[in-house]
């Protein structure tokens, strides 16, 4: 296409322009809004092409022209030449070859950056639009050049150990021995739960539930704290009972810090994983024996409790060089009482808010429970053991109102009174 062939094109867009912007003065000398002759002239009106063709106009595009004009006349409603006329749009094979090994060598900075200073070098070096997309055909993402920039911080796992007892505990769920339970035919699965201490190796708290759920993470958490103290750090996986909103709430009433491992990242939890190979090597390989399978659940934690504290807390640790027992003992003046007039058990109650209907109940884990009357269509908060809900605080902007009642119907029928249903 020829220099004349572009211009009369750019006339005829102008002009095409114009006519839309001619209608707008029409209305507008009828004393008509600019907003409301912008909405009119654009939904009764298209934008015509020098080839016949009709295309809408939004409001807001119309408006710019209109500024535009007001600004500049007609001239200024003429389409803008690209400003990049003349320049390649695509890297050479050696522009390429240059951008993606500098990307590699330096994920930390930023591609405006390096592209100003390539541009330096290399003037004719295409928009940073045509860098991003030679770097996605690398996978060279900003995502991925993120995990290069990790992979580089992090360097090559190294063993560790926290200096201090209690500094940090260590918390994850593993696969336990199945139970032959009176009346079932199928064998049930349990799944065991275990706090340990990085530094001493003590078992803060282990036991084996049905289930590898919150409820039982939380037994176990508020169980090992009444015996070994307060933790600084809690570390644990991705795992639903470790990241959800009660437990993070837990912690961070008690005051210490939720560490979660990263995905994929098995060997950062090394020392969790090297006591549940041990206790399957021993504990575990001892139930297998003739007569020596476990009959209940509470059988079954009461001989897990009797194997740490005369084996495994006794026994030398070949990581330490002495038994865990030892060395906690020697650690014991770093560790955090439990403040004895902190009511743990209330810590780890769950929180709600409520909407007090005209009949003075709440709805809650799908049960109704009363409330004083005086709450009625008022937003109370409801404190409460989440897992039997056997005690149901309520409380409005900071005022107890006592506990709340399970509604028993049967007795509301009676005293409502039997007049009642036969009018």
């Amino acid at each position: 296409m020829n220099s004349n062939s572009c211009q009369s094109r750019a006339e005829a867009v102008a002009l095409a322009r114009f006519s839309l912007i001619s209608r707008v003065q029409e209305l507008l000398a009828q004393h008509v809004p600019l907003k409301t002759a912008l909405v009119t002239v654009a939904s009764s009106a298209g934008l015509v092409g020098p080839d016949g063709s009709c295309q809408p106009v939004a409001v807001r595009t119309l408006e710019d022209w209109w500024y535009a004009h007001q600004r500049g006349g007609f001239a200024a409603l003429h389409p803008k030449a690209r400003t990049d006329r003349g320049v390649p749009r695509k890297l050479t094979a050696e522009q390429e070859q240059l951008v993606v090994a500098q990307a590699k060598a330096t994920p930390a900075i930023p591609i405006k950056v390096l592209y100003r200073q390539w541009k330096q070098m290399h003037p004719t070096l295409p928009s940073v639009y045509a860098i991003y997309a030679a770097l996605r055909r690398h996978d060279l993402s900003q995502r991925a050049r993120h995990y290069l920039l990790r992979q580089s911080l992090s360097g090559p796992t190294k063993a560790f150990e926290v200096p201090f007892v209690n500094e940090l505990w260590r918390v994850d769920f593993s696969p336990g021995p199945f139970l032959y339970l009176a009346g079932q035919k199928k064998a049930t699965p349990t799944h065991l739960c275990v706090l340990l201490d990085d530094h001493s190796r003590v078992v803060a708290h282990a036991a084996y539930y049905l289930k590898a759920d919150t409820r039982s993470f939380h037994q176990s958490f508020q169980e090992a704290i009444r015996r070994r103290g307060l933790p600084r750090k809690l570390y644990t996986d991705q795992g639903g009972p470790f990241i959800n909103d009660h437990t993070r709430v837990i912690c961070a009433n008690l005051g210490l810090r939720l560490l979660h491992a990263q995905p994929y990242h098995a060997w950062s939890k090394g020392k969790v994983e090297r006591f549940f190979h041990t206790l399957q090597q021993d504990f575990e390989a001892g139930l297998r024996l003739p007569g020596k399978a476990a009959g209940s659940l509470e059988e079954l934690n009461a001989r897990l409790a009797d194997w740490l504290q005369s084996v495994y807390h006794v026994r030398r640790h070949e990581g330490i060089g002495m038994s865990p027992q030892e060395r906690f003992a020697q650690g014991s003046a770093q560790v955090r009482p439990l403040d004895p007039h902190l009511d743990l058990e209330r810590l780890f109650y769950a929180e709600a808010f409520r909407l007090v209907r005209k009949d003075g109940t709440v709805r809650l884990e799908n049960h109704l429970y009363e409330v004083d009357l005086a709450l009625r269509g008022l937003e109370v908060r409801l404190r409460f053991e989440p897992w039997t809900l056997a005690r149901v605080e309520v409380d409005y902007r900071g005022q107890s109102f006592g506990l709340a009642r399970k509604v028993d119907r049967h007795l509301n029928s009676q005293l409502q009174g039997g007049q009642t249903y036969e009018k």
